[in-house]
C-alpha cells in the first residue's frame, strides 16, 4: 500500500536567531517501500535534492535549509529508517537501498544528495551503489565510519543517562556536548527537542533492539575514496572535534577533485550553526555543476 498526503504548510524556520515564516506548497507522506514505511516531505521544483539527517534526530535537522533550497530544486527530506515518524527496523537492512526504493517511489531519476554525519556516510554509500543517479554530493561533517574516540564516549555517556534518568537528560547530555551539540545557542532548544524524541530509539534505552544494517561492500569507506566520481563538496566545522576534521581532510584529498569549505564558529551540527552561510555555500556549489 502507498499512502501520499498534499499539503501546504507554514514552515517555521530559525536562521541567525530570527524566527522566519514561509507559505510553501509541500507534499508529504508515508513511502511504503523495502519493507518499512518511511516518512518524507517534499517541496520545490526542478533537480532533485535530498536531505539526510544524521544520528539521534530526524528530517527536522534541515527545518533552516528546506524551504530555502526548495525555492531552486525539488527538496526531499525524510526520517531514516528508525527515526521520527519513520518505522522502527525489524530486520538487517540497507539504508542506502532504503532510499534508492524512496527515490524510485517518489520518481526520481537523477539527485543532488546532502548528508551530514551519518547521514553523509548513507550518501556516500548510495553514491558507490548507484552513481548513475547522482549528479553531486555534499559530505557535511561525515566520519565515513571512522568514528572519533570523544563521540563514542559522549555516545556511551548519553545511553547511561538515558538508562538512569530518561530522554531529556540523554539530550541534554548530547545537545551540551561541545563537538556533537550546536555553538550557535538560539539553537539549542529545539536541538534538545528533537534529541529527545529519537535518543531512545537510536540509543536503544527504550528496550528497542539494535538492528545491523547492511552494506553492500565489506570495504571501509575510507579506502574507497577514489571510487566517487561526481562533484563533490566536503563541509566542516572549525570548531568540530580535531580527529574529525582530520577525517574530513582526508575525504577531501582522497575523492577526486573534491571541493572543501570550513566554517568558523560552527561545529559538527554546520547547517544549523551557520544555516545562511551554509545555505549559501551549498546553492553557490550546486549552481555551478
Amino acid at each position: 500500500m502507498q499512502r501520499v498526503k498534499l499539503v501546504t504548510t507554514a514552515i517555521v524556520m530559525a536562521s541567525a536567531g530570527l524566527l522566519l515564516c514561509a507559505q510553501v506548497p509541500s507534499q508529504s507522506g508515508i513511502a511504503e517501500v523495502n519493507g518499512t514505511k518511511l516518512y518524507y516531505e517534499m517541496a520545490g521544483s526542478g533537480h532533485a535534492m535530498v536531505l539526510l539527517h544524521g544520528g539521534a534526530v530526524d528530517s527536522r535537522a534541515w527545518d533552516d535549509q528546506f524551504v530555502e533550497f526548495a525555492a531552486h530544486y525539488r527538496v526531499i527530506r525524510y526520517d531514516l529508517r528508525g527515526s521520527g515518524k519513520s518505522a522502527s527496523p525489524d530486520k538487517p537492512f540497507s539504508n542506502s537501498e532504503d532510499l534508492h526504493a524512496l527515490l524510485q517511489f517518489l520518481k526520481v531519476d537523477k539527485a543532488y544528495l546532502l548528508g551530514i554525519s551519518r547521514g553523509g556516510g548513507i550518501a556516500f554509500d548510495f553514491t558507490l551503489d548507484h552513481p548513475e543517479m547522482v549528479a553531486g554530493l555534499v559530505l557535511i561533517s561525515a566520519n565515513l565510519s571512522k568514528t572519533p574516540a570523544a563521540y563514542e564516549r559522549m555516545f556511551e555517556r548519553t545511553t547511561e543517562a538515558g538508562k538512569s534518568q530518561g530522554a531529556a537528560a540523554a539530550a541534554r547530555v548530547w545537545g551540551y556536548d561541545p563537538y556533537q551539540g550546536p555553538v550557535r545557542e538560539a539553537a539549542r532548544p529545539r536541538v534538545l527537542k528533537v534529541l529527545e524524541g529519537n535518543l531512545p530509539r537510536f540509543r536503544h534505552f527504550d528496550g528497542s533492539v539494535a538492528v545491523r544494517q547492511l552494506s553492500s561492500s565489506d570495504i571501509p569507506r575510507s579506502e574507497r575514496l577514489l571510487e566517487i566520481r561526481v562533484p563533490t563538496l566536503v563541509v566542516a566545522g572549525e570548531l568540530d572535534n580535531a580527529d574529525a576534521r582530520a577525517n574530513y581532510d582526508n575525504w577531501a584529498r582522497g575523492i577526486r577533485n573534491a571541493k572543501k569549505i570550513v566554517f568558523p564558529n560552527a561545529a559538527h551540527l554546520v547547517n544549523i550553526d551557520q544555516p545562511q552561510g551554509f545555505n549559501r555555500a551549498i546553492l553557490e556549489f550546486l549552481g555551478k555543476l
